[in-house]
């Protein structure tokens, strides 16, 4: 046998293996470098990102405010874009001055007015013959007259002012109101001028339920028996004048009361009954 075949045999098998090698060589090598410039380029796009993204918010939060200005303010001082606003303080409400709590007050009762006394069932009679009269038995008529306006509130007035009502309303008729603040206004005006100008008149009760009128006449309240006018909101008493300071007496507010309420007595607009602790005065028609 010719032995000449054995080195090429070996070389063809050497040459078979060397391509093989070189072939998963040149694979591994082709991948590598695909896997390589891929990371090179993730790497390159996310420090791209990186610095892109901190302009881009800024940007966006230049144009979100667009009127805002760059510039440092002094600590404690209002941006520029804010306008001071002077603390302005409220108007207070105007009000009429109370009589000092130590000023005593000028009694209005039998003992000092001179009033002819008119008869309560003349009083009875004008209370039921007003035009909006009605009987308030109960809370519950109390509050349907002042649904309907039969019953108007009465607040403090020019030349009176009302005490702190424990067994009556502050509610009238609407004559009765109106009665009520042109004697007001007389009284003042016979007082404008004088040491006593500013003093008023007291208002000690108004209009009754007549639950409240019976109350009343069991603790001799000098309230009347029956059907009292104050339960028609025809009737208010004056207890007191209260005087502006304790410089005046009281004479002149005495005269001033007992003249307005002659006045109003003989021009028929109101009947009085003279009692010991105030006037009891009721509307007519």
């Amino acid at each position: 046998m010719n032995n000449s075949w054995r080195p090429r045999c070996i070389e063809g098998a050497l040459g078979a293996n060397l391509g093989a090698m070189a072939r998963s060589i040149w694979k591994r090598y082709r991948w590598d470098r695909i896997a390589l410039v891929t990371g090179l380029m993730g790497a390159g796009v996310c420090v791209l990102v990186a610095w892109v993204s901190p302009e881009k918010a800024e940007a966006e939060m230049v144009l979100a405010h667009p009127t805002a200005e760059n510039r440092m303010e002094p600590a404690g001082a209002l941006p520029a874009s804010t306008p001071r606003v002077e603390t302005a303080q409220e108007p207070q409400p105007e009000t009429r001055p109370e009589p000092a709590r130590d000023i005593k007050p000028c009694s209005c009762n039998s003992k000092v007015l001179n009033i002819p006394r008119n008869p309560y069932t003349a009083h009875q009679k004008s209370a039921r013959n007003l035009p909006n009269s009605f009987f308030i038995k109960d809370k519950a008529n109390l509050a349907w007259g002042q649904k309907v306006g039969k019953l108007v509130p009465v607040e403090d007035g020019r030349g009176y002012h009302i005490a702190p009502l424990s067994h009556s309303h502050k509610l009238l008729l609407p004559e009765a109101r109106d009665v009520l603040k042109a004697m007001g206004n007389r009284f003042a005006d016979e007082l404008k001028g004088t040491d006593s100008e500013g003093a008023r008149f007291r208002v000690s009760s108004m209009t009754r339920t007549d639950a409240q009128q019976d109350a009343l006449s069991r603790r001799n309240y000098n309230a009347w028996g029956g059907q009292s006018t104050h339960s028609y909101g025809a009737s208010f008493d004056i207890a007191f004048t209260d005087r502006p300071t304790d410089k005046v007496d009281c004479s002149a507010a005495t005269r001033a009361i007992q003249k307005v309420l002659r006045e109003f007595q003989e021009q028929g607009r109101v009947l009085i009954v003279p009692e010991g602790t105030c006037m009891h005065v009721t509307v007519r028609p």
